[in-house]
């Protein structure tokens, strides 16, 4: 086997690449965050949430999205989504449903009128199954949101895909989100 220097590394033999090289690109995009745009504030975006699904319907995918959370770039200069958002659903004082991410994504620039789309999913109630009778309910019509790191808050209310409020009911506390991705 023969080694091929990168440009500006030396000829010596590298450790061989890891098999997940996606944790490079997350490093990669991290260690210059100096040339990135500022983070997103919650402000600077302008976030929907739609739901996708009704209670008992299926898609026919093996894990389809329930909903899913959009936030464009509302300003006028570039930003950095750095992770997942904050989002919270709540039923009054009782209940909440609140987000879980796996990982640390990598940051995403977003360009004026740029948008981002964070797939959700999550247990709906929908009278069927073992532990339908058992769960936590929070039926909501809006969702807290903050972008990652920005303590202030927004509430977004839920709509579902021809822009009509309906209420999210999740069964349980966790709203699972995917890494946020440009669209």
């Amino acid at each position: 086997m023969s080694v091929v220097p990168v440009a500006g590394q030396s000829g010596a033999p590298a450790a061989a690449p890891s098999a997940a090289p996606s944790t490079g690109a997350v490093t990669t995009a991290r260690s210059s965050d100096s040339s990135q745009a500022p983070k997103c504030s919650t402000q600077d975006l302008r976030w929907t949430l739609t739901r996708l699904t009704d209670a008992g319907t299926g898609t026919g995918a093996k894990d389809p999205a329930n909903a899913e959370l959009v936030a464009v770039n509302a300003g006028t200069r570039s930003c950095t989504l750095t992770g997942y958002p904050k989002l919270e659903f709540h039923l009054g004082k009782g209940p909440q449903a609140t987000w879980v991410g796996t990982g640390s994504p990598a940051p995403v620039a977003l360009g004026a009128g740029t948008k981002v789309v964070i797939a959700l999913r999550y247990s709906e109630f929908n009278g069927k199954g073992p532990d339908s009778g058992n769960c936590v309910f929070v039926t909501a019509g809006a969702a807290d949101v903050a972008a990652p790191g920005d303590g202030s808050g927004v509430r977004v209310p839920v709509v579902d895909r021809s822009g009509k409020p309906p209420e999210i009911t999740i069964c349980g506390n966790e709203v699972r989100m995917s890494p946020p991705v440009t669209r």
